[in-house]
């Protein structure tokens, strides 16, 4: 599986650009991010103290080993919330749910910068987020803040649960197959999608486990247990904690997570980050197009970066070879069993949804980092050479190697960062949750299978949103104008990437909307990378519009969230410097719209990255745990790249 080797190595990207980033010096040196910084007095006011935490008032929150309350370690506790943001006066009985809630104490007590509330994204991202926020900082920052983070309403160990078969499209027997074969220029099979999605909406909403009664009153869960609850919940937790200002830290979701409670709480706000924004408005239509878009700008920016003078393509006109390629791929695509077969059991335990249309958008995609291969593929296709592309295809993507898979869990995870080894221990009594893993049943059986589906972002997304599809003529006449309009080259990515959000608001039956968010008076850090894979910068400059006193960071990367550059090659560990400044010293040191430099052949370089992971996102169906496996040389498959990598990848995923 040599081509799956090269794309997943971010050490193997090319040698002449390795060297390349060499000479940029941006690879091998690790800026100073520890420069010992002087905070501006009377920004920060310290945690309270360790003796404190341990004796909250167990009816609220109540923890599950509180001997593990000690200087630098982590434990976590159940927040015990009513449903519903009470009101004192109104004296109404709310049904309780339990929000799981994780600390990573500062090693100084009390904590001198107090606490650091942090949520990494998805929806779907759970309490592990301490840890990766944790490798994020450098030791000061560590040492002084108490990192609180959380398995939001539905998701991880809180309960009630989203994760339940009925609410998962995915899960659906031989009916969601629909899903992995769309063609978005067949109007059949969009309606196939829309009436999977519509019949799911359907039993989920009235699945019995999400009726709660108190005070003679039924309550229905998937009504109050979106962004803007957890945000209440985010509040409760302040309060509970000694009713500090509180510095809040969002990426990619979050940032809508950290937002939300920004807005709706502005006065207890000490800092602000928001890294990566998501469109902080609440109109599922304008997001998703404005995503669209966004997926055809990175794509168009690629193909032009060979006409900018980029060696290594091959071929200037990557977009007509793209095209050629996926008529080839039209025309002999049903194959593709035969070529997966040797390894169809291996993906189908990984998660992976081998099909047609996910395999043949994988070869194509591959074209984009394979520059090797790329001017003999491209000949294949102009010559329309089925043959010698289907050899390719079997030598390059199947191999011949043996392989053996055997399902395993982690609990205990160990990160090494230069000289220093980190343990990191999860999905236990008393830490941090994590979703990592397929095979698991913690916190209960089959809780590792319902997390490779979409259901944590599609009840949240149905919740939040406002503008959804109630007519299934205009679900199939929205996709097929977006994939007319943002074709990707006759891949249709752009339309795929995005027909999971619009499809989360088809048919559902009640929404609960977010507020706009925003403050005109707040100041904060709102970071974003011009081709982000994720989230595109435009929803920066939106989040940035909306909160007018915070200062814009920009880099000019593909990385999803400048934090996640830690191991990437690109200049965003220093522009990273600047937000790991401000959270030292609690004031802003650079100006309003700082562009982080970098050259355009690190952007270049930086694509054929984002790419690879663009393809383990289609490879798994959207927001699978294994979407940004590490691009690890050593490893001869992505397969091999899945599991070799899983237990730091448990810690590092950004959703």
């Amino acid at each position: 599986m040599k081509l799956l080797s090269s794309i997943f190595a971010t050490a193997a990207i090319l040698p002449a650009q390795a060297a390349a980033a060499e000479g940029l010096g941006l690879r091998g040196h690790q800026p100073n991010l520890s420069t010992k910084a002087t905070p501006k007095p009377n920004v920060f006011q310290a945690a309270i103290s360790l003796e404190d935490f341990k004796n909250v008032d167990p009816p609220k929150f109540e923890w599950v080993n509180p001997d593990e309350i000690k200087a630098g370690e982590t434990t976590c506790g159940f927040l015990k919330a009513p449903l519903v943001w009470e009101i004192a006066e109104l004296d109404i009985e709310y049904p309780i749910v339990e929000t799981y809630v994780c600390i990573t104490f500062a090693t100084e007590q009390p904590a001198p910068r107090g606490n650091l509330a942090v949520h990494c994204g998805g929806p779907g991202g759970l309490s592990l987020c301490v840890y990766g926020i944790w490798l994020d900082l450098d030791e000061e920052a560590r040492s002084t803040y108490n990192i609180i983070g959380f398995d939001q309403r539905g998701m991880g160990r809180s309960t009630p649960t989203f994760t339940i078969p009925e609410c998962a499209v995915q899960m659906q027997g031989d009916e969601s197959s629909v899903l992995y074969t769309i063609n978005y220029n067949d109007e059949h099979s969009i309606r196939a999608a829309a009436q999977l999605y519509k019949k799911v909406h359907l039993q989920c909403w009235n699945h019995p486990s999400f009726q709660l009664e108190a005070g003679n009153v039924t309550y229905h869960f998937l009504e109050h247990s979106g962004t803007r609850q957890l945000a209440e919940d985010i509040e409760r937790v302040r309060r509970i904690f000694g009713d500090q200002p509180l510095s809040v830290y969002g990426i990619s979701y979050g940032t809508v997570v950290m937002g939300v409670y920004a807005t709706v709480f502005s006065d207890n706000v000490n800092l602000m980050v928001l890294d990566g924004s998501v469109d902080p408005n609440s109109d599922i239509v304008s997001r998703t197009l404005d995503n669209a878009r966004a997926n055809q700008d990175r794509l168009d920016y690629f193909f032009a970066s060979c006409e900018f003078g980029n060696e290594q393509c091959g071929t200037t006109d990557v977009r007509t070879c793209i095209n050629d390629l996926s008529r080839m791929v039209d025309r002999i695509g049903n194959e593709y069993q035969n070529w997966v077969a040797p390894f169809s059991s291996i993906l189908e335990v990984l998660g992976i949804n081998a099909n047609k249309g996910v395999v043949m958008n994988m070869i194509i995609s591959v074209v984009f980092t394979a520059y090797a291969d790329m001017e003999s593929l491209c000949q294949y296709a102009a010559n329309d050479d089925e043959s010698s592309f289907a050899d390719w295809v079997i030598e390059h993507l199947i191999g011949n190697e043996a392989f053996e898979f055997e399902p395993q869990s982690f609990d205990v995870v160990n990160v090494t960062r230069g000289d220093a080894t980190y343990f990191f221990e999860f999905n236990s009594e008393s830490k941090p949750t994590s979703n990592e893993h397929p095979d698991s049943n913690w916190p209960f059986e089959g809780f590792g299978n319902l997390t490779l589906t979409s259901v944590a972002q599609d009840l949240i997304t149905a919740q939040d949103m406002a503008g959804g599809a109630y007519d299934e003529d205009r679900y199939v006449n929205f996709f097929m104008k977006i994939n007319q309009d943002y074709p990707g080259a006759g891949t249709q990515l752009p339309a795929r990437d995005v027909s999971q959000w619009y499809s989360a608001t088809y048919y559902w039956p009640n929404i609960t909307p977010l507020p706009p968010v925003g403050n005109p008076l707040l100041k904060g850090v709102i970071a974003g990378q011009l081709f982000d894979p994720a989230t595109p910068y435009i929803w920066t400059q939106k989040m940035r519009d909306s909160f007018k006193s915070a200062t814009l960071l920009s880099s000019r990367s593909v990385n999803h969230g400048i934090g996640s550059a830690r191991e990437s090659i690109s200049g965003d560990r220093r522009c990273y410097g600047n937000i790991l400044r401000y959270l030292k010293n609690g004031v802003v040191d650079f100006q309003d719209g700082k562009v982080c430099d970098v050259s355009i052949v690190v952007v270049v370089i930086e694509f054929t990255y984002y790419i690879g992971k663009a393809i383990i996102d289609l490879v798994f169906y959207d927001h699978s745990l294994y979407r940004q496996c590490p691009l690890a040389a050593a490893a001869p498959s992505l397969t091999s790249c899945i599991i070799n990598n899983a237990e730091e990848r448990s810690i590092l995923r950004r959703p």
